[in-house]
């Protein structure tokens, strides 16, 4: 579905509040989660990434009715909180509440139920949701969670600290149902009294916390800066104002009132209020014109004071310019001035028009204050390339007058890229200001422009100070002494760079107690934190003195030597349990490092921990919880540590040497390492022979079998044949063969029934007759005792005379023109040749020329036989190959032969013809006869039914069978992928992703499988030997009475893996899952198979969530999404639970389920693509699956559909008028991604974000070609570069709808359907779509030449810009194409190869013409495509709008003096 373009207020690209989680922040997350908190730490250590690890932990357990309010001081934080949060909570709707929403004037209940619809988080300055409680339009029982952002404002008569005092606790002492609190603050204490933190504590009614455990990790994250003190000297008293402040003085004071239009409206006002206001405004001079004038005046002043003439000049010049543009109509600002006043303020200012400058120059030392100059040479030390700043100054006029000032001065100006920040204020009846020179549209990047260093020093007011993110910096200047402590604090918190500078100005002669104060407080908070540093190595060294030791041995490992034996200690517990976890499977963006958290017992001074494992960790052994109280937290850590590794090993997690279990047993490890070491051909039986048996079988037995085989050439009966062997035949398919370019012919197999001995007998000389007919120069004619013998339909009395009939042959002579011909003829053989046999096809009579007469005068006629020689071709049952086709027809051209040099055989070439077959068919009958072999010994459990699949399964390519295994091993990998990936799933309910990845890779390799076919004796069933007819040589009973030798072959591991995986197709085909779990255990008998029903329930049983489980409100939705209602939803929660979540619920990560979701996915396509009938290309239906797994196709399927829920947008209003809010009804697309369960890690949101917005480029594109193409989109996905999570969301989706769907495939399928999987297939199949990847058909197009890609990292010289990767390909040493910008390797490849195709295939690629002058610059007359003649004599084209590159040899180009033409070939 298409996304929506209308999102009020989305998320910006680039927040970077929310880092990565850090040890300590869990910490803290742990400590809300107990209690209410207030999280005390320093800028910048991430306390907002704190509160939204307890917001994603407060939506999984609250009811949709419940709602999360993140409170902020100012208008500008909650914009930037609003646009982190909604950032990172997808799956829920968030909403900003600001004063320009109108939301004084939303008097009704349902306008606040309406905007409320459907939101889960609010974010919203203090005041409005104290009005709403106010006014009842919130309740606290409503609200879940209450997060105060600066929780040191909650004091006094704040609006946060009236919404706990006038509402949170009334609730509570009423109903006690309040919502949990959590704050964030760097500085708790705002001045230096005593007490205040008690104070703030006592207010929220919680707990000031900063991290215990973790308190070294934090400080990585936490710099002090050197403060240094920058002292100016003092304002002269006697200061010259400049002419244009003079004069505004001067307008101000001897301004006539009686003409200001206010004072003109009282006085026409026949109201009496208004005469008592006409009073007060002549006694006061409060008019709306004069306020303006005076509040311009005094900032005027203020800058003039502070920064100097030049800044008071330009200060003021630019407010008048701007009050003069601004009254052209359209233009926007001073809605509190009617037109009157506008003009009447217009003719004032008008008198300062001579004093105006239009340019000012550049701001000379002399005009500028001594304050400023200080600063400027304070910011030119400081100044390097790695500098970032911010000025903190008073006024909002001061930020936009010093950054002019700053940017113009030649000391300062290319030093700094300079940005303002000031505060915003969002209330609506706020009204412009002449004096106000800021527009905060100018401001919307500034931040982020200092965070990538396109801006590196920052002005700003004390906005700054608090809440919003700014980048870390290293130097930054206090402009005017901070006003308390708070200020002090916050502002330093800002210079958390490392080896920074907080720098404060100080106007030299002040009062000594003034700079005593600072200086006392710099050498109080440098004791404070000494006293910390102190009390921090008492405690470690309390720690050294306490001594601890436990420890954990396996006796197994040392026999009676306690000292040899495995051991784990206290000491090394901890280093253990790191080690552990660093061998988990890596997962991006996610934390493997174990969480300790610390309890302490205030009361004793003892310690004791608690420790969580990462979630793809199982459950029960996921946290532990130490068991003693220590004096220390060190050896409280390693207690707990010991527990925890204690209980991985009684888990079965850690092997018997206490280390991870890589290895599952020894004897597993040893079978494993011979597997892994095997090399790529194997040393195995020569291919079993059935004849041994069957020579046998006619010593022994005394009764023989008849089998009638009937011979059909076009489809027309050419002859039937009895066929005997010493046993019954297993019953055979029809055999077809290929005779030459116009017949084909058929042979069918009937049953088979016990004849007379005496039959046999005459059979064997019949046998012969017809084998000799045909092959006698390959056999000794003396010979008899064929394994398979052959005879027409005849009685036994009657063999006899057919054999003496049939035998021998007679002089060609004797036919006559009547005589039989074609197969009732006997072969023709003409003598003078050796023999060589012809068919007989009638008599044909020649008149002798007239100079050859008789003696009696008379002419003589010449008699010859037309005959039609028999081809050599023996090779039946393969299809004549393209180069012998010319060969084969040539055989039907019709010969004259002389009758005197010719024998024809007695035998009818009826028989003959037959006999030509046998071969064939004796091969047809090996086959069969190791077929049956195979499946009444190894293969006898399964009971194949089609034997014919085992056949087939059992069958090299290389035997150039019309069928051999491939495609039966295609389904064969994909059955045995999905035994393999549920059953060692269900048995070890508690391994890791990584452990069953390992265990399955052992199990499904090439070297285990081709080890199981050696053991099983599989090897020598595999059919390798190749049918050559001329090769062929009949066999004799005699010769094989003895035992089959001992001989081997060479066979490769793959061959020998690929027949196992066949005949596990072969299983599937002949009789479903039940079949191959029987064939498994067959050739895998260490693995305690278990049915697909039976590993199911164990799953089922084992995703049990408890009686505790929660299914979070806004998952609703999500079945909706997926099409499948599950009963058991904590698997629909694991599915969606990223491996970085941190949460106290029981729900593991998504990866178990992502494991046998890919072998589903898996085993569906490939059912789907074998059962197809167009699909029958064993190399085709793997580039189909590769097609349709794709991770990037999966991706895309995951961002394409989309949940589509309704969302009502607040509309900026600008006039009072309105009632109501103005919304705007519209919806939100949430695709499968945005219900992911994960850490809110800030690179895992940012990748989000950034393959979004690929996403939306890319995503028409990519819909058109999979709905219309006829190709697959190879380099369009891979351009799409989606991040693995996405497919794994899919393949775990999967998983879970198996399991809870009782293994269902109908209702995966179902899923696959609705995201658009299926369908595609289906069309790949039906329409035949291209899926070849571009790098592959380049090998095919190339030929014998060999293909090379080049691919390097491009940056830019001297900016250091990364831009992308370029990729060249060479075809036999020669450039072909170029293509740069990729953002990875495997992109700028499959781009490469796919320009590199298109220019390969193209006969023309440029047919323009091309000009080259004298001095050999070429220039295209058509398109815009630049041509460079290169030195090494090629001429290089290069298209306009892209980098592809075209190369042309010398061939291609034709030179002269001055001109040539060109053009690539």
């Amino acid at each position: 579905m298409d996304s929506i373009a209308l999102v009020a207020r989305d998320a910006g690209v680039g927040e970077k509040a929310i880092t990565d989680s850090r040890s300590y922040q869990i910490e803290m997350l742990q400590e809300s989660l107990r209690h209410n908190i207030i999280v005390a730490m320093d800028t910048g250590s991430g306390k907002t990434h704190i509160a939204a690890l307890r917001i994603g932990a407060e939506l999984e357990r609250c009811g949709s009715d419940k709602l999360i309010w993140f409170l902020c001081p100012n208008v500008s934080l909650a914009e930037q909180q609003y646009r982190v949060l909604s950032n990172h909570f997808r799956s829920v709707q968030c909403r900003l509440l600001v004063g320009s929403d109108g939301v004084e004037r939303w008097s009704e209940q349902q306008v606040w139920d309406a905007v409320l619809n459907g939101i889960s988080v609010v974010v919203s300055t203090h005041q409005i949701l104290l009005d709403a409680l106010v006014h009842g339009f919130i309740r606290m029982a409503r609200l879940a969670l209450l997060v105060f952002d600066e929780a040191h404002h909650c004091k006094g008569n704040h609006s946060a600290n009236r919404i706990m005092g006038e509402f949170y606790r009334r609730a509570h002492e009423v109903d006690g149902e309040v919502p949990h609190i959590l704050g964030l603050t760097a500085s708790p204490v705002t001045n230096q009294k005593a007490g205040r933190l008690q104070d703030i504590e006592q207010n929220l009614n919680a707990i000031s916390k900063t991290p215990k455990i973790h308190r070294s990790e934090l400080a990585k994250y936490v710099h002090q800066p050197q403060m240094d003190i920058l002292t100016y000297p003092r304002m002269s008293t006697e200061m010259q104002y400049p002419p244009i402040l003079r004069q505004l003085a001067s307008l101000y004071a001897e301004s006539d009132l009686q003409n200001d239009p206010y004072i003109i409206r009282l006085r026409a006002s026949s109201c009496e209020g208004d005469s008592h206001k006409l009073l007060k405004a002549l006694r006061t001079r409060k008019t709306y014109c004069q306020e303006h004038v005076k509040s311009l005046l005094s900032t005027a002043v203020g800058v003039q004071e502070e920064l100097g003439d030049w800044a008071c000049e330009y200060y003021i010049s630019a407010c008048l310019k701007q009050f003069r543009d601004r009254r052209l109509p359209g233009s926007f600002g001073f809605e509190s001035l009617d037109e009157d006043e506008r003009s009447y303020l217009l003719r004032t200012f008008d008198q300062l028009a001579e004093y105006i400058a239009e340019d000012l120059g550049v701001p000379h030392t002399s005009r500028l204050s001594l304050k400023v100059c200080r600063l400027i040479h304070c910011l030119q030390a400081e100044s390097s390339t790695s500098f970032a700043g911010l000025v903190f100054v008073k006024t909002r006029a001061s930020v936009k007058i010093l950054s002019c000032l700053l940017s113009a001065h030649p000391d300062t100006q290319r030093k700094f890229s300079i940005g303002t920040f000031v505060g915003t204020s969002n209330f609506q009846k706020r009204k412009s200001n002449i004096g106000e020179l800021h527009n905060l549209n100018d401001q919307k990047d500034t931040l982020d422009d200092l965070r990538y260093g396109r801006k590196n020093l920052i002005i700003t007011t004390a906005v700054l100070e608090e809440g919003i993110d700014v980048s870390a910096c290293n130097v930054v200047i206090c402009f005017e002494k901070p006003p308390n402590l708070k200020a002090f604090i916050q502002r330093r918190g800002r210079a958390r760079s490392s080896r920074s500078k907080y720098i404060i100005m100080f106007e030299e002669e002040t009062e000594k107690n003034a700079v005593e104060s600072w200086q006392q407080l710099e050498e109080d908070m440098r004791r404070m934190y000494m006293d910390d540093m102190r009390q921090l190595a008492e405690l470690e060294e309390k720690e050294a003195g306490e001594e601890g030791y436990r420890s954990f041995s396996v006796s197994s490992t040392g026999h009676q030597l306690i000292s040899s034996r495995a051991t784990i200690s206290l000491q090394d517990a901890v280093s253990h349990l790191y080690h552990w976890c660093s061998t988990l499977p890596k997962t991006q963006y996610s934390d493997l490092r174990p969480i300790f958290s610390i309890e302490v017992d205030e009361t004793r001074e003892m310690f004791r921990s608690n420790v969580i494992l990462p979630k793809c960790v199982d459950k029960t052994v996921r946290e532990t919880l130490g068991n003693t109280w220590w004096r220390s937290e060190r050896l409280s850590k390693q207690d707990v540590a010991f527990e925890a590794y204690l209980a991985l090993y009684k888990a079965g997690l850690v092997n018997e040497h206490l280390l991870p279990l890589l290895a599952y047993d020894e004897a597993m490890l040893n079978a494993y390492a011979d597997i892994e070491k095997r090399p790529s051909l194997a040393t195995v039986k020569e291919q079993f022979s059935p004849w041994f048996a069957v020579a046998n079988a006619w010593r022994s037995e005394s009764s023989c079998y008849g089998q009638t085989i009937r011979i059909c050439a076009n489809g027309s009966d050419l002859v039937t044949l009895n066929m005997i062997s010493p046993f019954i035949l297993p019953q055979m398919r029809k055999l077809s063969l290929f005779s030459d370019m116009a017949t084909n012919v058929e042979i069918y197999f009937d049953k088979g029934e016990a004849v007379s001995h005496d039959r046999s007998m005459a059979s064997d000389d019949i046998t012969r007759l017809l084998l000799y007919a045909i092959y006698r120069s390959r056999m000794d004619n003396c010979r008899s005792g064929f394994p398979i013998q052959f005879q027409p339909l005849l009685s036994i009395k009657d063999q006899p005379s057919w054999v003496k009939s049939n035998s021998g042959f007679r002089s060609a002579v004797t036919l006559r023109a009547d005589s039989p011909t074609g197969l009732q003829a006997g072969i023709i053989r003409d003598l003078l040749t050796g023999g060589t046999p012809y068919v007989f096809q009638g008599i044909e009579h020649r008149q002798i020329q007239e100079t050859q007469v008789t003696s009696e005068g008379d002419l003589e006629s010449e008699t010859s036989l037309r005959v039609v020689k028999i081809s050599k071709r023996a090779d039946f049952p393969h299809a004549i190959p393209r180069d012998q086709e010319s060969y084969v027809s040539k055989t039907k051209v019709i010969s004259c032969l002389s009758p005197s040099t010719c024998t024809v055989d007695n035998l009818p070439f009826t028989y003959a013809h037959a006999a030509m077959y046998i071969p064939s068919i004796m091969h047809h009958i090996e086959v069969a006869l190791i077929t049956e072999h195979l499946c009444n010994s190894l293969l006898s459990p399964v009971q194949f039914l089609d034997k014919h699949l085992v056949t087939i399964a059992i069958t090299a390519p290389v035997a150039r069978e019309v069928d051999n295994y491939q495609s039966l091993e295609f389904l064969g990998d994909s059955c045995l992928k999905l035994y393999t990936s549920i059953n060692i799933m269900a048995k070890h309910l508690n391994w890791h992703e990584g452990y069953l990845s390992h265990r399955k890779d052992h199990i499904v390799s090439n070297g285990r499988l081709a080890l199981a076919a050696q053991q099983t004796g599989l090897d020598q069933y595999i059919i390798t030997k190749s049918f050559t007819g001329h090769k062929w040589r009949p066999v004799y009973n005699d010769d094989l009475v003895e035992s089959q030798p001992a001989s081997t072959r060479e066979l490769s591991t793959k061959t020998l893996a690929d027949v196992v995986e066949a005949l596990l197709g072969a299983a599937f085909l002949d009789g479903g899952y039940p079949k191959v779990l029987t064939c498994l255990a067959i050739f895998l008998p260490e693995v305690s198979w278990q049915s697909l029903e039976e590993c199911r329930d164990i799953l089922e049983k084992a995703a049990n969530p408890g009686k505790n489980f929660y299914f979070p409100s806004h998952f609703t939705h999500l079945e909706v999404l997926i099409g499948y209602k599950f009963t058991n939803k904590s698997l629909l929660l694991e599915a969606l639970t990223h491996a970085s979540h941190f949460g106290s619920d029981a729900i593991p990560s998504y990866q178990r389920l992502e494991f046998i979701g890919d072998s589903i996915l898996d085993i569906i396509v490939t059912t789907r693509v074998y059962h197809h009938t167009s699909t029958s290309n064993p190399s085709r239906m793997h580039l189909l699956r590769t097609a349709l797994v794709n991770a990037n196709f999966l991706a895309f399927a995951c961002m394409k559909n989309t949940l589509v829920l309704p969302r009502s947008e607040l509309l900026v209003q600008d006039h009072e008028a309105a009632k109501l809010p103005a919304t705007r009804e519209t919806t939100i697309h949430r695709s499968l991604w945005h219900f992911m369960r994960h850490s809110h890690d800030y690179e895992l949101v940012a990748a989000q974000t950034r393959c979004q917005s690929r996403f939306d480029k890319l995503e028409p594109a990519i819909s058109n070609v999979l709905a219309n193409s006829s190709s697959y989109p190879w380099t369009l996905l891979v351009t799409l570069a989606a991040d693995k999570f996405f497919s794994d969301l899919v393949e775990s989706v999967i998983g879970a709808i198996y399991i809870d769907s009782g293994g269902s495939f109908p209702a995966c399928e179902a899923f696959l359907t609705k995201f658009g999987i299926l369908p595609y297939l289906d069309r790949a199949l039906d329409e035949d779509l291209h899926v070849k990847h571009p790098k592959e058909e380049l090998g095919i197009v190339a030929g014998n030449d060999k293909v090379r890609y080049e691919v390097e990292n491009i940056i830019e010289d001297g900016e250091g810009v990364d831009k992308g990767y370029r990729c060249k390909v060479f075809i036999a040493e020669r450039e072909i194409s170029v293509v740069g910008g990729a953002a990875s390797r495997i992109e700028a490849e499959t781009k490469a190869a796919e320009q590199a195709i298109k220019l390969s295939r193209e006969n023309v690629a440029i047919k323009d013409s091309v000009t080259v002058n004298k001095k050999r610059k070429i220039s295209v007359t058509q398109d815009e495509d630049s041509v460079t003649e290169r030195e090494d004599g090629f001429v290089e084209v290069t298209a306009g709008e892209s980098d592809t590159k075209r190369v042309l040899g010398d061939e291609d180009v034709m030179m002269t003096d001055s001109t040539a033409k060109c053009t690539i070939g």
